[in-house]
């Protein structure tokens, strides 16, 4: 007889919600114990169908130098070096000759504050709306995307009228 996996979802339904609703009325403490053991209720659970032993060995994990010795790389990239990345990967997507698709990646650009973006001002005569109508639409946009990406560059655009030529 094979031990059941923790991820078991082989129990009728009845007594999954039976064991559920037992799970959950023990104290935190209790539940978060059984957690760490290793025990989980049925509705905290994933199929687990398709998932493989690794194979540390395998050629598709790792590479093998001439030698047969596997080298492996641990690289540090900083948050500066990400955000020049992302900044270039925004601008090639600007390239387009879609005008619906660039006023997006335009929109993208100044919900998230990334360098190089437009005004809203701007941007909202692109979409034919109001300023308000942009400001409300970044919100939904930021809220989307997980709050620690957003907001690591300076807005650039946060000075009036960066368009007129600067006084001496």
């Amino acid at each position: 007889m094979t031990r059941a996996s923790k991820n078991d979802l082989t129990a009728p339904a009845k007594d999954a919600k039976s064991f559920d609703a037992w799970f959950f009325s023990q104290p935190k403490k209790s539940q978060d114990k059984m957690r760490e053991l290793g025990v989980l209720p049925y509705c905290d659970m994933v199929p687990s169908k398709h998932v493989f032993d690794i194979d540390p060995n395998h050629p598709a994990w790792a590479t093998r130098d001439s030698d047969g010795t596997r080298t492996e790389v641990d690289a540090f990239i900083s948050r500066d070096h990400v955000g020049v990345m992302l900044k270039a990967f925004i601008d090639a997507l600007a390239c387009t000759n879609n005008f619906a698709f660039r006023r997006h990646v335009e929109l993208i650009r100044w919900a998230l504050s990334l360098p190089g973006c437009l005004d809203s001002r701007t941007i909202g005569k692109m979409y034919g709306r109001s300023h308000f109508w942009m400001r409300a639409r970044a919100m939904e946009i930021k809220r989307q995307v997980n709050s620690d990406a957003a907001g690591y560059f300076p807005h650039v655009n946060a000075r009036r009228d960066k368009h007129k030529m600067p006084r001496k």
